[in-house]
């Protein structure tokens, strides 16, 4: 954006310093008799100048101005004494012009199509977030319900029930929190990024609060390593929440029952990192480096669930906060997921 604005404001002195320079050039040609400067070439940078302006028809008034002056420069102030020359060199200076006038309105008409084509690309995404977002929450609704008459049912139901009931919940939640990272994934472009002090320990402390519900039903244990010293970072709250709720409940995911998720934190120089652990299935080097693509579900042949969506938006809320999202890990070794934000 700030490159835009540089050129913009670059642009708006580039039009009148051609004109003036164009000007001097049409003055010297009427009032000296210098016979062997290409006045003609001179003016070609005013028809290109027909860039800047809205109206297409401006590049054949420029290439027409520009001619007119090429032909009162050959009688005034003198004929050149080689009239022949004169005329030839005043004649392929004009063809030039002309033909300058024709690539800058081929590129204008260019310019054109791709910016009706962006238009139409832009409202079509407009209407496919909004009817997606819609969809979105017509779907969430059922969802938290279905989520809630579950958790009702299995209060008061028979043991061998329990479990199918537990997995349409299990289902249910997953489902719900893809819906909820999709749609914070097609939004993300309008909500604003702040940057504000975010203490460490309590965020910690609800992101361990809001995810243990979750690990216990995979019979999974949360500990939150709260640091000693007071620690603070500047980021957006919301953002970082999202980013460990993420983080905590893909290694709550890959991780076998009865293990624990660890998240803890750790300062640095000019940085605050924290970080989640688990002993999970671990990943190989190539989803490493894939890690973070939207519906990316394979991990080495082994069966997962999922959409991928988690990851990939929390890779873009720590780069639109200017943090650093990195992740350790090796087959049957665990899984060590970094965020390192701003002291």
């Amino acid at each position: 954006m700030d490159g835009m604005v540089s050129w913009g404001r670059w642009t708006r002195w580039l039009v009148p310093v051609v004109y003036l320079g164009v000007l001097v050039a049409f003055v010297a040609d009427v009032t000296v008799e210098i016979f062997y400067v290409p006045f003609g070439l001179l003016y070609i940078p005013l028809v290109c100048t027909a860039v800047f302006h809205r109206d297409p028809r401006s590049t054949w008034w420029l290439a027409a101005a520009a001619a007119t002056m090429v032909v009162i420069g050959f009688f005034l102030p003198v004929m050149t004494p080689n009239a022949t020359n004169g005329l030839v060199n005043r004649g392929l200076s004009i063809v030039a012009i002309f033909i300058t006038a024709a690539l800058v309105r081929y590129a204008r008409g260019i310019q054109e199509q791709l910016g009706a084509q962006t238009a139409r690309a832009e409202a079509a995404e407009q209407v496919k977030t909004a009817v997606f977002t819609a969809l979105s929450e017509e779907m969430r609704s059922p969802l938290h319900r279905m989520v809630g008459l579950t958790e009702v049912m299995i209060a008061g139901c028979r043991p061998d029930q329990r479990m199918p009931l537990q997995q349409v919940q299990g289902g249910s939640k997953r489902l719900l929190a893809s819906i909820e990272n999709l749609i914070d994934l097609t939004n993300l472009d309008q909500r604003p990024i702040l940057s504000e002090p975010i203490d460490i320990r309590s965020m910690m402390q609800q992101t361990a609060d809001a995810s243990r519900q979750m690990a216990s039903e995979r019979q999974i244990s949360v500990h939150a390593d709260m640091p000693v010293q007071t620690l603070t970072a500047r980021a957006d709250p919301w953002a970082v929440r999202r980013i460990l709720e993420n983080l905590v409940a893909n290694a709550v995911k890959f991780s076998p029952a009865g293990s624990t998720v660890e998240l803890a934190a750790e300062s640095g120089a000019d940085s605050v990192a924290f970080v989640v652990r688990d002993c999970g299935i671990g990943m190989s080097s190539d989803i490493l480096r894939r890690l973070g693509e939207p519906y990316l579900q394979d991990r080495d042949g082994l069966p997962t669930t999922g959409t991928g969506t988690g990851l990939a938006l929390s890779r873009r809320l720590a780069r639109a906060m200017g943090a650093e999202l990195a992740f350790d890990s090796e087959i049957g070794c665990g899984t060590t997921a970094i965020l390192r934000l701003p002291a």
